[in-house]
């Protein structure tokens, strides 16, 4: 009979292994073990979860490269942060990403890496067909620093397939967003650019009204909410799509943007409200410039001049704007069509000439 004692490991029960573990037969201590003046741990020693995490980490980057490299059907979002952490797999990335024509959409994560590797990966892109990039979604990935998404900004007229640009929580401030604007007003692809919570203040709004009224006539949508615009600001994104001043201001006004916003609340006061939220009916609403302009015309004739243009009488008009008045009427009016107005027409022609 023998006991289960019998059957059990022997142990060292001297304590002493656990002071000075026993080396294997061929290897070093590794404290005696050097590169480059910095001690080297053999490979069955882990130091705590940081190196672990990072070597697993750049098996999954490399994983990525791979499946970036192979253009994968079943990569349409590419999700970038810690990879540009270090310029070797940037430069992997870079390489992989172009000729890619699987990946639409670019996400830049909550991690803080070096702008020029960011350039690096963007210099890739136009041999792409990314059609979005978000910066930090529901994050304050680049809150610190707005040169994040200038970089994009300077990268974006290069990219042919960019239709929607996310900015929204990237801290840009008023210089920033001039920058931005000077940018964005000779750019034909980009259809939505969001920027809600900025810090663009009303510097920052008058350069994008003004890039709106006089350049920029591809943006659809254009979302501004919590950035600090007041009054001021907001008059100058007005203007840039309903500009009352005159005819010919409000004909040139830009007729193609149709939103500034999620919530007008959160951009917009009282005083210019309507006319953003009319405006903005009529440029989605219209099949061309032109109507979109004759639907603005007619609010400003009625709005401010107390026009209309139906059935009712032209005589309280200051005469001094008359002839701008009936130019519009016979360029953009059916006057054979208006009836019970044409002999009052046909009197104040008679009176202006």
């Amino acid at each position: 009979h023998t006991s289960r004692r019998d059957h059990l490991p022997r142990y060292n029960t001297s304590f002493s292994h656990l002071l000075d573990p026993p080396q294997q037969e061929g290897r070093q201590p590794h404290r005696q073990k050097r590169m480059n003046g910095n001690p080297v741990l053999p490979p069955s020693w882990r130091q705590p979860r940081a190196p672990a995490a990072n070597d697993e980490a750049f098996i999954g980057h490399l994983d990525t490269i791979r499946r970036v490299k192979s253009n994968d059907p079943m990569l349409f979002e590419l999700a970038i942060g810690d990879i540009l952490n270090h310029k070797p797999t940037v430069l992997l990335l870079a390489e992989a990403l172009r000729g890619n024509t699987r990946i639409k959409r670019v996400i830049l994560r909550d991690y803080r890496y070096e702008v020029d590797h960011l350039q690096i990966i963007l210099g890739a892109l136009p041999q792409t067909k990314v059609s979005k990039i978000s910066i930090g979604p529901q994050s304050s990935i680049f809150s610190y620093d707005g040169r994040y998404a200038i970089a994009v900004g300077k990268s974006m007229n290069s990219l042919n397939s960019l239709v929607t640009l996310d900015l929204n929580g990237c801290r840009i401030n008023p210089t920033e967003a001039i920058t931005l604007s000077a940018i964005l007003a000779n750019n034909t692809t980009i259809v939505s650019l969001l920027l809600q919570d900025n810090d663009i203040g009303d510097e920052g709004a008058v350069a994008m009204g003004n890039m709106l009224k006089m350049k920029n006539r591809t943006l659809k949508e254009m979302v501004l909410d919590d950035n600090g615009i007041t009054a001021y600001g907001q008059l100058a994104l007005r203007n840039a799509i309903y500009d009352d001043s005159s005819f010919g201001a409000m004909a040139k006004s830009n007729h193609v943007l149709q939103s500034y916003f999620y919530n007008p609340r959160s951009v917009f006061g009282p005083a210019v409200m309507n006319d953003i939220l009319s405006s903005h009916a009529a440029n989605l609403r219209s099949k061309s410039d032109k109507q979109a302009s004759t639907k603005k015309l007619r609010r400003m004739l009625q709005k401010k001049y107390r026009v209309k243009l139906h059935f009712e009488s032209f005589l309280g008009v200051d005469s001094d704007m008359m002839p701008y008045i009936l130019g519009w009427i016979s360029e953009n009016c059916d006057l054979d069509m208006m009836l019970t107005f044409k002999p009052i027409l046909l009197n104040l022609f008679e009176g202006v000439g």
